[in-house]
């Protein structure tokens, strides 16, 4: 629906530039039984936290999209139990050749009990080993 009621409850509405404003949500299906994403755009970007289900329902991950610095997204993975998998931020950015997304910094992971993991690095969407200089969430330090 491209244009329906008017009111700060509307979802999936155009702003006076042709361009993506306010609440949105997409769907799997036609009927919009099975919710796929919601979430905000301001004037065609996306901002504020965006939730992204799987065809079955349940949440798959979320986004935290932030005004300033632009392009800057904190992502969360959920295991199928509901409970935090990974987390950790990424960034977009408008390049000659399209728009680029990439992984960048430390990734915090959990297991499906909850318990942490060692975290995973990024440089640029390359995942890399980790600085020697910081401990790993879900690693034993032994101090002499």
């Amino acid at each position: 629906m491209r244009h329906g009621p008017v009111g700060f409850w509307s979802r999936n509405r155009y702003d006076g530039g042709d361009q993506r404003h306010g609440p949105w949500r997409e769907y799997f299906d036609q009927e919009e039984k099975q919710l796929a994403n919601r979430g905000r755009y301001r004037h065609g970007l996306p901002v504020g936290v965006w939730r992204n289900y799987n065809p079955g329902g349940q949440l798959e991950h979320t986004e935290r999209f932030y005004r300033h610095p632009y392009g800057l997204v904190t992502l969360a993975y959920y295991h199928p139990n509901g409970k935090l998998a990974k987390r950790g931020r990424a960034r977009y950015r408008a390049e000659p050749t399209g728009a680029h997304f990439f992984w960048f910094g430390e990734w915090q992971r959990f297991g499906p009990d909850g318990q942490p993991l060692p975290s995973e690095w990024y440089q640029d969407g390359t995942q890399t080993a980790p600085p020697a200089s910081q401990p790993h969430p879900g690693t034993t330090i032994k101090l002499p």
